[in-house]
């Protein structure tokens, strides 16, 4: 990410029914909707990333692929992806989600329970 050495912290769920590419863009998303990733941030290459997950370098591509078609990223061939568009989430949402967080870890909720249960309560 933007200089400074700083790196991009992805969690891979290979149990999960959530293609790996899709985990990847999805978290990406979701870093730059809570703010910690910001416009004109530069993100690690295809195969800096892949090579620290450990993943095939195509499956890497294939969530920039679908960040920069979202309009989240801008990709060019030869430079370095970054962060084109933030839309954050409103800092109320954040903090309930912070507190949600820590409920659920209070009473041992796996992170799937705690978005189970949001689920449930959505409607």
């Amino acid at each position: 990410m933007s200089g400074g050495g700083d790196e991009l912290r992805l969690v891979i769920r290979e149990s999960s029914p959530t293609p790996v590419y899709e985990q990847i863009r999805a978290q990406i998303e979701g870093m730059v909707k809570v703010g910690a990733l910001h416009d004109g941030d530069r993100l690690p290459s295809v195969r800096q990333l892949a090579g620290d997950l450990r993943l095939a370098p195509g499956t890497v591509a294939k969530a920039y692929a679908e960040l920069a078609d979202r309009g989240v990223i801008e990709t060019a061939p030869g430079r370095a992806a970054r962060i084109r568009r933030v839309t954050t989430v409103p800092e109320p949402l954040l903090r309930a989600a912070r507190t949600y967080a820590e409920q659920s870890h209070r009473v041992g909720a796996t992170f799937e329970d705690a978005v189970n249960a949001l689920r449930a309560q959505w409607d």
